[in-house]
């Protein structure tokens, strides 16, 4: 069997001059788990500027691109994303282009999705996992030993990032990722506005793009790692990949809440209401490493106990088996 996975971006955004790009990423590891556990099936990332040579037997979008019959016997969905749209919204999208099977990061949404559609087998709950094998406890690199650090681009609006980064600024915040402010050329009355307070700050401080090889050396050197979740996902009560990831790196991580991360990840990271909580927690474990270590060994052994990439990638082909004879 020959499965593909989709992005509707180009490929190879971790050599490119722009942002990384997650989806790309994440299916990434997916094949590489697949190919590694099923030697009957190959798996391959796809994009607009590589398309497969022949017909796959199964395509799986990774955005919500419509399905296109030249590419794939199979079309499924995998929405792992965050959307600004209501869930009846989505739905109701996504069946309306008539996919054969749908997969969702949120346990959440497939509910909603069973009510409409009561096929149940064209549905899977796939929660996120993370490569293992890439994911792990580190050497600690003197170059990364930030009293906090955090990885990402400025996508999840000013009140997150004032809320649950902006109170890092006053420590050594080792921060990553494309924090430019954009700048209109013509529309010079637009550069006036009034920015929030963390872009320049954080314009200023940022390091830019991080080669993929070190996330995972950051994740095990820095002695707080930072999580701030898309409203989306909050919403959708989904716990994030990077949450995952630093916790397999046996990374000390303080994030803002979701109910099924406070529900399963209880003892293994710190949550936050951000602000002057955020800054009295980081005060805090600063000041007790000892605290800081336990923390993150119990999110380390739940994390490669529960959410490897390895566990997910089988839950899916399993999936796919059933449903494609």
């Amino acid at each position: 069997m020959n499965i593909g996975f989709y992005i509707k971006w180009d490929k190879h955004s971790i050599n490119s001059s722009g942002n990384v790009i997650g989806d790309e990423l994440y299916a990434e590891s997916l094949c590489k788990s697949i190919n590694k556990q099923f030697k009957s099936i190959r798996a391959e990332l796809y994009a607009p500027n590589y398309l497969p040579d022949n017909k796959l037997d199964v395509i799986i979008y990774m955005n919500d691109s419509p399905p296109n019959e030249k590419l794939s016997k199979y079309h499924y969905l995998y929405l792992q994303n965050g959307y600004e749209d209501n869930i009846d919204q989505i739905v109701s999208s996504s069946l309306a282009l008539e996919y054969d099977g749908y997969i969702f990061f949120s346990e959440t949404i497939k509910k909603v999705f069973d009510e409409k559609d009561q096929n149940i087998k064209k549905s899977l709950f796939l929660p996120f996992g993370v490569d293992l094998e890439f994911f792990y406890p580190r050497e600690k690199d003197d170059l990364f030993n930030f009293e906090c650090a955090f990885i990402g681009n400025d996508i999840k609006g000013s009140e997150s990032a004032m809320r649950y980064l902006f109170p890092a600024a006053e420590f050594n915040f080792g921060l990553f990722g494309n924090w430019k402010v954009e700048r209109h050329k013509y529309k010079i009355w637009k550069n006036l506005k009034k920015l929030p307070p963390y872009k320049k700050v954080f314009e200023s401080i940022s390091r830019g793009k991080i080669p993929q090889d070190s996330v995972p050396v950051l994740y095990s050197s820095t002695q707080i790692n930072l999580n701030n979740t898309i409203k989306s996902c909050i919403d959708w009560d989904v716990i994030t990949l990077r949450t995952y990831e630093v916790l397999a790196c046996k990374g000390f991580l303080i994030s803002d809440s979701v109910p099924i991360a406070e529900k399963t990840l209880k003892d293994c990271l710190v949550f936050t209401e951000g602000g002057e909580d955020l800054t009295g927690k980081i005060k805090y474990y600063l000041a007790h490493s000892k605290k800081r270590q336990e923390i993150a060994q119990n999110g380390y052994d739940y994390v490669v106990k529960n959410c490897s990439i390895d566990a997910r990638a089988a839950e899916l082909i399993n999936h796919i088996q059933e449903v494609v004879k």
